[in-house]
Parts: structure tokens; sequence; C-alpha cells
């Protein structure tokens, strides 16, 4: 079945594109999102929707964090009838598994909530039957070749096409992730920008998406850059107190959550990301929203063997497997005040 909690305005099925006589689809009030007596109709198979229609940021994101509680382990995701996300990649930071824009609507049936389904249950049983046979004893994949030769610059990748790179989350975590959430702190976030922008230089990172608390940055997929991103991800986690303290000025501990994820996506230019959905980018966004730890760098087993600089290997151990994939972890260190 799919709920979808719509706003006043959009009472009906047909506001969604769909037949008002089919049976597989129900609408629901998004004041009902807060009554216990909704959430016993709805079972863990369904699939969830908010229509953000009207919604202040204040009530989108109090909306979200409801859902995203209710919905921790089945599938839900956003309908944006008339396009009003600026980003609507943003949404997949929060843990969406879907995002259904106006030009979808025009056209919008069963199939296509089914395939978003198929395709969300497809990432997560993967693993064990699928790709076990390619780890080794360490949890990692076997090892791809990647190119040697020098990056010649964002300008060369042509809008559009899909190509391989390394995905960088970074998140802010502990005390201060609740300050920089508050927009008010605009210019904390853009040192924040600042300094992640120049920690991430050496790997040609370019700042691919951002929230008030996380940043994705991508990052050319050959090995000289994949070796410097490890790096940059393992002294942000490791130095994130020091960083919060003598470049962002902050009163509050700061910690980073990092981790790092390999594989392709359509590319387009920041700020122009709102239709990049990909299953590489759906991934990376819950490998550091879910698996990922503050103070530590969470490395998927997609990212080849070769990109983790020689005699820093033995700093990640085997931290299962997430999604389907192999993790490694870098192990944590206690610093005595």
């Amino acid at each position: 079945m799919i709920y979808i909690f719509a706003s006043p305005k959009n009472n009906g099925l047909r506001a969604f594109g769909l037949d008002p006589k089919i049976t597989w689809a129900k609408i629901l009030s998004r004041a009902a999102m807060s009554t216990k007596n909704t959430w016993q109709e709805i079972d863990q198979s369904d699939q969830v929707y908010l229509d953000i229609s009207g919604l202040a940021q204040a009530d989108l994101k109090k909306s979200l964090t409801s859902l995203k509680k209710r919905c921790e382990s089945s599938f839900w995701g956003v309908i944006d009838p008339k396009g009003a996300a600026k980003d609507p990649a943003a949404f997949f930071f929060e843990g969406s598994h879907d995002y259904i824009g106006p030009s979808l609507l025009k056209g919008l049936d069963k199939k296509r909530f089914t395939k978003a389904l198929g395709w969300n249950q497809a990432l997560a049983g993967q693993g064990a039957a699928g790709k076990g046979a390619e780890e080794d004893a360490g949890g990692s994949r076997k090892s791809q070749k990647l190119l040697t030769g020098k990056f010649e610059g964002w300008k060369s990748v042509r809008s559009g096409t899909t190509s391989t790179f390394f995905f960088l989350f970074v998140s802010v975590s502990g005390k201060a992730h609740s300050m920089f959430a508050d927009k008010s702190f605009t210019a904390a976030r853009n040192r924040l920008r600042d300094v992640l922008q120049q920690a991430l230089y050496e790997a040609d990172g370019l700042l691919w998406m951002e929230t008030e608390t996380n940043s994705l940055f991508l990052v050319p997929a050959r090995a000289a850059n994949g070796r410097a991103a490890v790096e940059a991800g393992l002294k942000l986690a490791l130095n994130s107190r020091v960083i919060g303290i003598e470049k962002l000025d902050l009163n509050v501990p700061l910690e980073f959550t990092v981790a790092l994820h390999y594989g392709k996506t359509a590319f387009h230019a920041p700020g122009k990301t709102g239709g990049v959905i990909s299953e590489s980018v759906n991934y990376i966004f819950h490998l550091g929203t879910k698996k990922g730890e503050a103070g530590r760098l969470t490395v998927s087993g997609d990212v080849p063997e070769e990109a983790i600089p020689e005699g820093l290997m033995d700093l990640f151990s085997n931290a299962g497997v997430f999604e389907g994939i192999p993790v490694r972890q870098s192990k944590r260190f206690s610093v005595k005040s």
C-alpha cells in the first residue's frame, strides 16, 4: 500500500495524477502523522510519502524528523508537486528513499512506486548472496584498477554524463550539530565550508551537495585523488576538536562523521543537482547518516584498496556489512586531556 500524507489542498488521489478509483494508494492528512492510530494502520512493508506542498521550513524539518523516526527501518519518500525544493537531493541526506517532483506527477502510476521500492530492496539485499564471494578476509571487495593520470579539472567533466567518482560525506556531529543546524549561524557555516574545501584541495574534491550540517564531495576516480581523500577524511575525523577551536572559534566540542564510497552517478554542477538520483548517491547518504560514527572514517568495500595509502590499512578494521556492501571503519583514538 502507498500512503501519502498530503497537504489539505491535495486531499484526493487526483491531485497526484492518480486515478481516484485505485485501491493501492491512500491519502492521509498531514495532521494524521502525529496520531498513533494512523501508524497502527501502516505496515512496515508499505511505502510512505510526505507531500511537502506549502510547508514552511520549520514545519518541513519537523515533519521530516517525525517521518524518519516512524519509518526508521522502512521505505519513505517525498512528493513535491510544485517543485518547491531548491535542492531535492538534500532529502536523501535525511534518509529519504525517493523523491517525486512535478515532472513525474504527469505520468505517475503503480509501476513507478514499485520500481522505487524494488530498487531500494535490491540495494539493501545485496551482499551475502551476490557480492559476498568477492569479499576477502578483511571485509573488502577485490581491488579495482584506478586511473593513474592527472585529473584535468572539473570543467573537463561534461554535465549529464555518467561517470565514476569517490563520494566523501562529512557531517557535523556532537554538541556543535544543533548550532550549525540553526540557520542564523551563516558565518560559522561559511567558515566550515572553507575549512572542508581546503582539506579536500589535494584530492581535487568538489563540494557537490550540502545542507546546514552535511556536505558531500565528489573526488576524481584516480588513485592519487582517492589516497588524498582517505588522508583528508582521517585528518578531519581525528582533528575535529582542534579545527573547531582554532579555525571555527567554537565554544562547544566539534566532531565530524566521515564516510567514503566509490561508484557511478550522472554529473551536474553544484547547485543543479536536483534531478540527480543514483544508487551510489543514495548509498553514501545512508552510509554516512546510518552507519558512520563520529570521530571515524567509514569506508565502503566498493572503495578500491589501492585508494588506501600504504601504511594506513592497519588503521581500519572490519565493520560488517551495510546495505549489502562490506564496510571498514578507522579505529577510534582517545585523547587524554
